[in-house]
């Protein structure tokens, strides 16, 4: 549990280091450069922290309004897909620990 722990802070401390979405006047990839799954799931990685900063008034954009290919969407959904079966691991868990004691 510990290992998950530093894992989980150092995961964060990254995150709030180098996370934001381009807002939409701020997008610079020209459409046709970049590896777009890719990028798409490092947006979808971001969201929450993006979120977080949407809320705080910060002018960063939940996702890249430049980016309207398919596979920027794909590689967006496959992180929250990657973020639906964190919490379902963890919710797991928890009932697992419970269940035990």
């Amino acid at each position: 549990m510990r290992v998950i722990n530093y894992l989980i802070f150092i995961y964060s401390i990254a995150l709030l280091c180098f996370s934001c979405a381009p807002s939409p006047e701020d997008s610079s990839y020209p459409p046709e450069s970049g590896n777009f799954i890719a990028i798409g799931f490092w947006h979808g990685i971001i969201l929450p922290l993006a979120a977080l900063g949407k809320i705080l008034g910060m002018n960063i954009g939940l996702y890249d309004a430049g980016k309207d290919v398919f596979s920027y969407w794909f590689g967006y959904i496959f992180a929250l897909l990657f973020y639906a079966r964190l919490i379902q691991f963890v919710w797991v868990q928890i009932r697992l620990s419970r269940e035990v004691k």
